[in-house]
């Protein structure tokens, strides 16, 4: 960027006037805009009788700006410790090297370190909005991120064979919901352990919304992501929809896990997913995560002896064992057992009831 001097040019009127704006900031004053057009730029301090000006003309059949008349300060410069010229989207330019490199950047760090390098204090509210237009110059907007999915899905189906990308719209053609389930996790998916868990999470982005993630567990006992989906909400509708396409998958690429009590799903017991994996899946035992259920039951009886108990009712191999664990939480708190075999069946978390591969031995090779 050229300095701020007689006779230097520029490349276009925005890059002058982000010159103009840093020159003003580094030399603690304000300016006022007389003149800004496609051939002319004037400024002047805003001080009141100070006689600094800059006045800019385009050059003659080019898109640059060069200052044909820049005069002296007669001003003692800023009282106070902000600037206008500090507007979001010169610090969006000023800061996106540094977003580029550390994504992370959070706004109260923008405020100290602009503080720090420029002598500026800026509010939250202008950091929050600089950094978000860093983002969107370095990575794109989400409006033109959301704009490019169905290109995006088409290219996954087209260059990856195999796969599945579904999108869905509303009828205002605003974006609804998108499951993915590249080829290679698929295919994979066969040489996994019969586990597969399922579990939705909020997205902090923008337009927020909800990832359904479907994961396995492969030979070595490590995470495998086998698909997953961006919808509006956490409900039945969602949650079957998701499912639907999930059994499409594994039915194509690991269609022996269908096979009456192979396919163990484990999740929380969210109602969407309790009545989902019985409609799309009604041969495979449904576990519950046991830490979901130990925090609901400690929501409700806050002993830390319950927590125990639970964990041994839920490893009993016998049914004096079973019974002895809820015994002892009945000693502890009357209401606790009666709560506990209510509010979840032992089929799906008691090693005594489940019907299914509770712990997924591998199984040979399809």
């Amino acid at each position: 960027m050229s300095a701020i001097q007689l006779n230097a040019e520029f490349n276009g009127i925005d890059a002058l006037k982000n010159a103009c704006r840093e020159h003003a900031i580094q030399n603690a004053f304000e300016f006022k805009t007389l003149r800004s057009s496609h051939n002319r730029y004037e400024i002047v301090c805003k001080a009141e009788d100070c006689h600094w000006r800059l006045y800019a003309t385009s050059v003659k059949d080019s898109t640059i700006f060069c200052i044909r008349c820049l005069q002296a300060h007669s001003c003692f410069g800023l009282q106070h410790d902000g600037n206008q010229g500090a507007t979001s989207t010169f610090l969006a330019e000023y800061l996106s090297e540094k977003l580029n490199d550390q994504p992370s950047y959070r706004p109260i760090d923008i405020i100290r370190d602009i503080k720090r390098d420029l002598g500026v204090q800026i509010t939250y509210s202008k950091a929050f909005r600089a950094k978000e237009t860093a983002i969107a110059k370095i990575n794109g907007s989400h409006e033109a991120s959301y704009q490019m999915l169905p290109e995006y899905c088409e290219g996954i189906e087209s260059k990856n064979p195999g796969s599945i990308a579904s999108l869905e719209w509303t009828s205002e053609r605003r974006f609804k919901r998108i499951f993915v389930c590249y080829s290679a996790s698929a295919e994979g998916f066969a040489y996994c352990r019969p586990l597969l868990g399922l579990d939705g999470t909020h997205l902090m982005s923008r337009y927020q919304g909800i990832l359904l993630a479907a994961t396995a567990v492969d030979a070595t006992g490590s995470l495998f992501p086998l698909s997953h989906a961006v919808v509006d909400a956490e409900n039945d509708d969602n949650w079957s929809w998701f499912l639907a396409l999930l059994r499409q998958v594994i039915s194509q690429h690991a269609s022996s896990f269908l096979n009456p009590g192979t396919l163990t799903f484990l999740s929380d017991r969210q109602k969407g997913l309790l009545d989902g994996v019985q409609n799309h899946f009604p041969d495979s035992p449904h576990a519950y995560c046991l830490r979901h259920l130990e925090d609901n039951f400690h929501k409700a009886f806050k002993h830390p002896k319950l927590k125990s108990l639970l964990w041994k009712a839920a490893r009993a191999t016998t049914q004096e064992e079973f019974d002895q664990a809820i015994e002892n939480m009945n000693g502890i708190d009357p209401r606790a057992g009666p709560w506990l075999l209510s509010h979840a069946n032992p089929e799906h978390w008691a090693e005594l009831y489940f019907k299914g591969r509770r712990y997924a031995r591998i199984l040979p090779s399809p």
